[in-house]
């Protein structure tokens, strides 16, 4: 069991004679989610998954409890310490870098260096280079290799939130840097933090976890150093002849069969790869045009441009003097038509699919214009295509250094504030409609589609700010609290919604009041009660000025929550059962079964069990007839607690199981961490002790990974039970 959950879960399906299809359906779950982890895409899944694999596996004990402890996340007792880590998986070989490699990992393994930074102009190969590198020397980190990308990162303040994700732990409050520190205390761990030198601001954050985190190493790839004291730097150096001669001829046959690969092409391509300074992007670059232009003539053109790959002033970055112009060569090249798309995609952040280039970036190219011109950059090697998800999605991306040359033209163009404004606009068109289906049936996709574009919406969330842009940016909180909250990414969401309702343009009472709802619900996770009662404050007014019965519903339920969660439950009654009867008025809404939800908790913790049971079955007919599954999931945890409440044991542990069904490859871990504290209690309340504290603590991990801080009303039945039976 110690080679982790996938290798453990594939040996034990092959031993069992099992197809991914077979396991998949004697277990009740998804084919999907065996491949996921078989291939490592997945290092955990849930406990009640864990069991049905284990089942459906035919285990005994004790190779039953090892297989669900490392399903979870869990390693065995006698496992050596490791954490279940990622590195990307490049579809190519590395090519002549072995004595690079050498070096690099030697140092890594030096007690004596800490941080280590991979520095060098863009394009040369810094980022493959550290893969491997990490990759190599794995064995030597007990306790994992962790990968954060930061190329998509704007600001410094957002490396923490990356680098927490990386390590599993996706958002938290002000206690981020703390957390971090906590999870990798102690553990011997490589952290490889690629594309740095935008954001070095954030180099101080790196300096602050080596002083307290001695058994870490640092390894980092950036154009400049970080200047820190214990920095090594390894300058990463160009490849010799003989290896750009290698990539050149395979680059150039994965574009066109047997190009290059003559023995009379041989002299022509070694003349093109000098003149290229064994810049491997620049290579590749070259490479590429061989579907359009003899050697011959292809050495010809580099000849008219060497001066512009070496020749830039002193004063300006290495990479401004060599990529700069090896982009601008290829730019050179496209027609006029090509070159206004080129540019105009450095707006994106993250990747874009075709209905994004379409929109932001026409006229006059329709989505099927935008397919022509996205081939033709494709066959310059100017842009990458990606898969999305669903993996029938084509999407596509720009290199760094690409998109910095397409950002100098864009401006240049006096085109950067227009397709800004475009690209906003566009996003937050994806974000409403996103926002509309994020309590029905379709809500995990949209989620994920959210997901995908985290770049391209953090771009147009800073334009609108840096714009003050007050309409956009309050429609964005509004169309994206739901989303930072299932996320757990309470604290990037506040950041940005505060930032939000702090911009002073005038926009309608109802846009203002819908985004103050939605920030003091991301406030509630995390505790912040005396947040929440200003935006109550706030909200009220703005409600009633603006005359809109839902808004006034929105504000009432944050005026009743803040209560609850300062345990004032009669307090609470009067602003729910008003918030409800406003919600009567208008229909089946998610506010009318949320309504019926929070009255239920003020009814149940007043002392009114029964009351409250019949509140929540209106509340989990309301969101199955909607089909917003996760909070029917939600509403059937507060059914459990009723059940609790009454001592029906049986029920109670039902109505959880039934729940984390539902959940079931959500990624909801407010919910699912509520689930494993009823499962706690039910445990408690037969005496299991063990198993009531493991749950318990399984639900706080959970808890503190997105840095959830429930209110003590939501905890307090099933830790009645809990802390009952540790006695």
């Amino acid at each position: 069991m110690d080679d982790g959950f996938g290798a453990s879960l594939k040996r034990l399906r092959l031993r069992a004679g099992l197809t991914q299809e077979e396991l998949a359906e004697k277990a009740g779950i998804s084919a999907r989610t065996v491949s996921d982890a078989e291939r490592g895409l997945r290092n955990s899944v849930y406990a009640d998954t864990a069991r049905r694999l284990s089942t459906a596996l035919g285990l005994e004990q004790p190779e039953r409890d090892a297989f669900e402890k490392i399903g979870r996340g869990r390693l065995p007792a006698d496992a050596k310490d490791e954490w279940p880590d990622a590195l990307p998986q490049p579809l190519t070989a590395v090519l002549g870098r072995e004595a690079e490699l050498k070096e690099v990992a030697a140092r890594l393994l030096d007690p004596a260096v800490r941080l280590l930074t991979l520095t060098g102009p863009g394009g040369i190969g810094k980022t493959r280079l550290a893969i491997e590198a990490a990759s190599r020397s794995r064995s030597e980190f007990a306790s994992g290799v962790f990968f954060a990308s930061l190329g998509e990162v704007s600001e410094a303040s957002l490396v923490a939130p990356v680098l927490a994700r990386a390590l599993g732990a996706s958002e938290t409050g002000p206690d981020l840097e703390k957390l971090i520190v906590q999870r990798l205390s102690g553990r011997r761990v490589l952290l490889v933090l690629d594309t740095f030198e935008h954001i070095l601001g954030a180099a101080a954050l790196v300096y602050s976890l080596m002083l307290v985190l001695p058994e870490a190493t640092f390894l980092v790839t950036s154009r400049s150093a970080l200047r820190l004291r214990g920095e090594q730097e390894f300058a990463v150096p160009p490849v010799d002849l003989a290896t750009a001669e290698e990539l050149f001829i395979e680059r150039a046959q994965a574009v066109k069969a047997g190009a290059a690969g003559d023995p009379a092409s041989r002299p022509i391509v070694s003349e093109i790869c000098d003149r290229l300074d064994g810049i491997p992007l620049a290579i590749e670059l070259a490479a590429a045009r061989v579907r359009h232009l003899p050697l011959t003539a292809l050495r010809d053109e580099l000849g008219s441009r060497l001066q512009l790959l070496t020749g830039g002033s002193v004063d300006l970055p290495k990479r401004q003097r060599t990529m700069r112009d090896t982009v601008a060569w290829s730019y050179d090249l496209l027609s006029e038509s090509q070159m206004t798309l080129f540019r105009r995609l450095a707006v994106f952040s993250g990747g874009f699919d075709l209905d994004a280039v379409a929109t932001v970036c026409g006229p006059p190219w329709g989505r099927a214009e935008a397919l022509g011109g996205i081939s033709d950059l494709l066959d310059q090697s100017l842009i990458l295509l990606t898969q999305g998800e669903p993996a029938s999605t084509a999407r596509y991306r720009m290199l760094d250094v690409v998109r910095d040359f397409a950002a100098e033209r864009l401006a240049a163009a006096g085109e950067a504030e227009p397709r800004s404004r475009r690209h906003a606009e566009h996003f937050l068109t994806i974000a409403e409609e996103a926002e509309k289906n994020l309590t029905g049936p379709e809500q995990q996709a949209w989620f994920a589609r959210l997901d995908r574009e985290r770049g391209n919406l953090r771009r147009a969330l800073a334009w609108a700010l840096g714009r003050n842009e007050t309409e956009l940016a309050l429609r964005f909180t509004c169309a994206l609290w739901r989303f930072w909250r299932h996320a757990g990414e309470f604290a990037e969401g506040r950041r940005w919604s505060d930032a939000a309702l702090a911009l002073n343009g005038a926009v309608p009472d109802s846009l203002r009041a819908r985004a103050l709802w939605g920030t003091a619900f991301i406030a509630y996770p995390q505790g912040d009660y005396a947040r929440m009662a200003e935006l109550a404050a706030e909200d009220l007014e703005v409600a009633r000025r603006g005359g809109e019965p839902m808004d006034l519903r929105n504000a009432l339920t944050i005026t009743g929550q803040v209560a609850m969660c300062e345990g004032r439950f009669e307090q609470a009654l009067a602003p729910f059962e008003q918030a409800l009867e406003i919600c009567r008025k208008l229909g089946r809404t998610w506010q009318l079964a949320t309504s019926y939800m929070n009255l239920g908790n003020a009814v149940l913790h007043s002392g009114n069990a029964e009351g409250a049971r019949a509140h929540y079955e209106n509340a989990l007919a309301v969101y199955r007839e909607l089909g917003d599954l996760t909070f029917a999931a939600r509403t059937l945890v507060w059914l459990a607690h009723v059940a609790l409440q009454e001592g029906r044991i049986d029920t109670a542990e039902s109505l959880a199981t039934e729940a984390s069904g539902v959940l079931a490859g959500r990624g909801d871990r407010i919910n699912l961490a509520e689930i494993q504290e009823v499962l706690a209690a039910v445990a408690a309340a037969r005496g299991e002790v063990e198993q009531a504290a493991t749950l318990a603590g399984d639900a706080a991990t959970l808890r503190e990974t997105i840095a959830s801080r429930p209110p003590p009303y939501e905890r307090a039945i099933p830790f009645k039970f809990i802390k009952e039976a540790v006695k």
